[in-house]
């Protein structure tokens, strides 16, 4: 138990919550939703149990301020609150929903420019360091029922220099490549979901994450550039329809077109050009059951390209 809590005077005296949690290494990662409540710790049970972590909760909904009167600031949705456990607490929420990350001291505090600073803080969800940090927590809570123990370890450097980066207002120079990692990581979930969009752009997506368009090249670069990594996997979720027998009944054209490619000539390259063979001849092959046209069984090109989707 972190908190000692009781239900807000007033309120319907009925209670329902949910909490979901997933411990990845020493960080404990999760989601709750609970009706409005006040929320403590207090000398004793801080004594009592000793726990040198702090905490970090995105409200999704509903609001979260302190109650000894000292500041009459609330969080908004998609805000961050942060909760120092070694130091007393006396806050009150809304009914809520909201995402946490518990972090030990022992690793955050090395990552921050003032470690003691960041009780009871309301960070704005605008900031783009913020928002980063919200979207990296939403995806890997989705994610985390999948994780084995070696992508929980793989998650978490990232993890923690986004966190401190978030606090800090700033990204220094050791935290630069954990930062970017998660950075192109949530941009990446974001191509994702946006894939069919004709409008998914290197400027919208800039402005979505609160960067320049020259920071977001400069992201993408190892990747190949940010139009050609588009590029790759809307060829990729083209490819992935070809070969679905359920989708058979859809046209080539259609296909494309659902995936942004409005025109069917620069389709047509960009595919033969990325695989090494037509869409007719994929869709071909995959209604041959997995039978390659004769003279492109053994082509580089295609086998390279089939194991990068993987």
């Amino acid at each position: 138990m972190l908190f000692d809590t009781r239900l807000n005077s007033g309120v319907d005296p009925s209670f329902r919550a949910q909490v979901d949690g997933f411990l990845l290494g020493d960080v404990a990662l999760g989601q709750c939703s609970a009706p409005a409540q006040w929320f403590d710790r207090s000398r004793r049970r801080i004594e009592r149990d000793n726990l040198d972590h702090i905490m970090l909760q995105f409200y999704v909904e509903g609001s979260c301020g302190q109650r000894d009167g000292s500041s009459d600031e609330l969080t908004r949705p998609g805000d961050l609150w942060v909760t120092d456990l070694t130091q007393l607490l006396a806050s009150g929420t809304t009914a809520f929903s909201n995402l946490n990350i518990i972090l030990p001291r022992r690793i955050i505090a090395p990552l921050l420019s003032q470690p003691q600073s960041h009780h009871m803080r309301v960070l704005p969800g605008q900031d783009p360091l913020v928002k980063l940090l919200r979207s990296h927590m939403q995806a890997l809570i989705t994610t985390a029922p999948e994780m084995g123990e070696d992508d929980a370890v793989s998650v978490l450097s990232p993890t923690i220099a986004l966190a401190a980066a978030a606090l800090n207002g700033a990204v220094d120079e050791a935290a630069a490549a954990p930062v970017a990692s998660a950075i192109i990581g949530s941009i990446r979930r974001h191509i994702e979901r946006h894939l069919a969009n004709p409008a998914l752009s290197a400027s919208a997506v800039a402005q979505q994450f609160g960067m320049s368009e020259r920071k977001l090249y400069y992201l993408f670069e190892p990747l190949g550039g940010f139009a050609t990594y588009v590029q790759d996997r809307r060829l990729k979720r083209c490819y992935d329809a070809l070969i679905d027998p359920d989708l058979h009944r859809l046209s080539i054209a259609e296909i494309a077109e659902s995936m942004g490619f409005l025109h069917p000539k620069s389709f047509s390259r960009a595919f033969s050009r990325k695989i090494g063979m037509t869409a007719r001849e994929v869709r071909a092959a995959a209604g041959q059951r997995d039978t390659l046209p004769p003279g492109r069984k053994n082509s580089d090109q295609w086998w390279t390209w089939i194991h990068h989707m993987r």
